[in-house]
């Protein structure tokens, strides 16, 4: 099963990403790299590209406050990022936003899915014209890929 989950996660990492690239302008390109795990903060699979090691306390901290669960996540967020908002994208879920303090044209977006955390770090090129929001529309249509399968 957990290799299924990976599969599909990863599958709506890639929904995610072309969503992004069917919408944004041309000269706003991006990168994605997506880690999924348990909603525990564990980690099952993640891009090849994806550079920042999460502790597990803080994707377990994202993962429950994205739930709506009371954390310490804004006054304590995890290192190197700032935690913006949760965001309702859905009747069926949030997603938590943040941004790189060193570099912020790299965003933070965190969701869960019905059994795994999805947390995606994308580099976006030039952070104007609304790339930032196109981002965060992309990575709604990929959890809401990977709810529709199951994982």
């Amino acid at each position: 099963k957990q290799w299924y989950q990976r599969r599909v996660a990863i599958t709506a990492g890639g929904h995610a990403a072309n969503h992004y690239y069917e919408n944004a302008p041309a000269d706003n390109g991006a990168t994605w790299n997506i880690q999924i795990g348990g909603h525990d903060g564990s980690c099952y699979a993640k891009s090849a590209g994806f550079d920042h090691a999460f502790e597990v306390v803080d994707v377990e901290k994202m993962s429950r406050t994205v739930n709506n669960e009371q954390t310490d996540l804004f006054g304590c967020p995890p290192k190197g990022f700032t935690i913006v908002n949760n965001v309702p994208a859905t009747s069926e879920f949030n997603v938590l936003t943040g941004k790189s303090k060193p570099t912020p044209s790299r965003q933070l977006y965190v969701s869960r899915c019905t059994s795994t955390c999805v947390v995606a770090i994308v580099d976006i090129l030039n952070c104007n014209r609304g790339a930032e929001g196109i981002a965060l529309n992309a990575f709604v249509h990929g959890i809401t890929e990977g709810i529709n399968a199951g994982i």
